[in-house]
């Protein structure tokens, strides 16, 4: 049985006001990942500590990993949910920390 193709896109894939959160994922999506980096540099941060991503599928993510937001320690992964109806948020403490993201 052939899989159905798909065409990976990335998605967004920064913080750029800290604390407030943006829309790394839109609606639909059929699978995916969001990774936050290791490293403070990697995260694009001045910080000497890396931090944080906080991640929700149900709203606008907080600065908290409770709730319906789920907090990625460095180098950590979430599976993006296929068929998810809502767009996927994130938040970081820092402006402009970077992470990774790709959804098909």
């Amino acid at each position: 049985m052939a899989a159905t193709p798909v065409t990976p896109v990335a998605g967004t894939s920064i913080i750029p006001t800290g604390g407030t959160s943006v829309v790394a994922v839109p609606p639909n999506p059929n699978g995916g990942y969001i990774t936050n980096p290791l490293t403070n540099v990697d995260q694009g941060i001045s910080p000497t500590v890396a931090e944080p991503l906080y991640v929700s599928p149900v709203g606008p993510a907080s600065q908290q990993g409770n709730g319906s937001t789920f907090a990625l320690q460095p180098g950590q992964s979430w599976t993006i949910i296929p068929g998810q109806t809502t767009p996927t948020y994130v938040n970081a403490v820092t402006n402009g920390h970077k992470f990774s993201v790709v959804y098909f």
